[in-house]
């Protein structure tokens, strides 16, 4: 009599049915920006995490093959994991754009404005907290921090944000800057000059501690008589000529002798201040009417530097944090411990992440690898600073050469994109649409034009930085306003 193999059949094929199962939960496995797709047997069943989180609107479940069809014909950027659906004029987008479209309809604005859109549900991280606090302006310090890269270097778009906020709710100063930067030659906002400082920064990975890893993505050693000096000017912009504070920002927790630094204002001495070993982020402040504030170290001892300052007690406070060729990976690997230091010796009340340049690169698989890092950063933000407001901005317009010899915008900017969108969504933030706000495709093309961008058809002039400064002010005014 032969053996019945049927019962080993169906055994076996339950096994493989629960392993495929069960390589779901597998973590992402990436090689260098390639992440291997993940196994899943229950995607046709499984809802979008967009459509889970923020409304109940069905569509369709798209394979590798169509999604690349249809980008092809609908000349749409799709990206795996998107789902498709379609607009009132039965127009194929995606799930991402018609939330997007959907929210930007929930509040008046003018069609030369492109809003912020808060996909935050209510959550913490949405753009309520910072409205309020800008209400409050009068009695307090408001804090805006710019991240980003070479697209802000040099104070580029926040000069005029800056300007344009001080001009309606008070504060003067240029906000934070690093003990010593590339751009201090080209930034109109202030004089910086220093000296005898060992600059580290997240970009130059192996000269770059993660234990002092930081939302600047600096930090500096210091030699004795180590200096930076800050001195106000009114050539450009006028709120930037006043000035009431003065504060330096160190990292504490070292043991030994402590450090000790000198400060001069206006010329005349201040005060020595002892830093002392305050775990992890230690500040120290000057005040009065200060034309220029000069801190040298007589002491450097273990200490590690991150900044200085110059703001008043009250009105807008805006940093421009930049870091060259940064795509803000380091962002995602900052400590809870150090996020929560800045948030008590530095407090902001609104987080504008603004990488791109360095991201939409030719030759990328997909922005997997981008996405979990940016959604895993502003996880970690939103954690320890939990009266924060966050605003990812998308990518701006980036050209280049097209057969003909002219130029027309790099497709990954557009597949790029859709990927913050999702990233925002996901991460129930607000997003606002840096491209669409400069005009969209070719907007680059016409801003070299017009000398608002130089012709590597990428980085703006100060020209068309405060053009963009000046939309990105309009669409935080379109909010507040609305919101009061």
């Amino acid at each position: 009599m032969e053996k019945n193999y049927l019962n080993s059949v169906v055994w076996l094929v339950l096994a493989t049915v629960l392993v495929l199962l069960g390589l779901f939960w597998l973590p992402d496995i990436d090689v260098g920006e390639w992440t291997m797709r993940k196994v899943d047997l229950l995607a046709d069943l499984r809802n979008d995490s967009v459509a889970m989180t923020l409304n109940q609107q069905q569509s369709d479940t798209i394979d590798e093959a169509t999604r690349k069809r249809i980008s092809a014909m609908q000349g749409i950027p799709v990206l795996e994991g998107s789902r498709l659906t379609h607009d009132a004029h039965g127009n194929t987008i995606t799930l991402e754009d018609s939330i997007i479209n959907a929210m930007m309809q929930l509040g008046p604005h003018s069609d030369s404005i492109t809003p912020i859109v808060d996909m935050s549900g209510d959550e913490h991280g949405g753009m309520d907290a910072f409205y309020r606090a800008l209400a409050h302006c009068k009695s307090r310090q408001v804090r805006i921090a710019v991240l980003g890269d070479s697209f802000i270097e040099g104070d580029i778009l926040t000069s005029m944000l800056r300007e344009l906020l001080q001009q309606r709710f008070g504060g003067g100063g240029c906000g934070f800057m690093p003990m010593a930067t590339i751009a201090s030659q080209v930034q109109l906002t202030v004089k910086h000059t220093f000296g005898g400082w060992i600059q580290h920064r997240a970009v130059d990975r192996n000269n770059y501690s993660s234990d002092y890893n930081n939302i600047t993505g600096n930090y500096f050693n210091a030699t004795t008589g180590a200096w930076v000096s800050l001195k106000t000017t009114s050539n450009h912009y006028q709120h930037t000529a006043s000035c009431t504070k003065s504060s330096l920002y160190y990292l504490g927790g070292g043991s030994g002798v402590p450090a000790t630094v000198t400060a001069y204002v206006n010329d005349e001495r201040y005060k020595q201040f002892t830093l002392a070993s305050t775990a992890p982020v230690g500040r120290v402040d000057v005040t009065g009417n200060i034309n220029q504030v000069k801190w040298v170290v007589d002491n450097p001892a273990s200490t590690i530097f991150l900044g200085t300052s110059m703001d008043c007690g009250h009105g807008v406070t805006v940093d421009n944090l930049a870091m060259r060729s940064s795509r803000g990976n380091h962002l995602a690997t900052i400590s809870p411990e150090m996020l929560a230091g800045l948030d008590k010796a530095r407090h902001y009340d609104l987080i504008i992440i603004m990488y791109g340049l360095n991201i939409a690169t030719d030759g990328r698989n997909n922005f997997n690898s981008y996405c979990k890092n940016t959604e895993t950063a502003i996880a970690l933000i939103k954690q320890q600073m939990p009266t924060t407001s966050i605003v990812l901005a998308s990518c701006s317009d980036r050209a280049e050469r097209n057969a003909s010899g002219g130029f027309k915008t790099k497709k990954i900017v557009k597949e790029l994109i859709q990927a913050q969108k999702r990233v925002a969504i996901n991460s129930r933030i607000a997003f606002w649409n840096l491209y669409d706000a400069m005009g969209g495709e070719g907007s680059i093309v016409e801003m070299v034009n017009n000398h608002e961008a130089s012709r590597d058809y990428t980085h703006l002039s100060v020209k068309g930085g405060d053009r963009i400064g000046r939309l990105l002010y309009k669409a935080i005014m379109l909010g507040y306003d609305n919101h009061n």
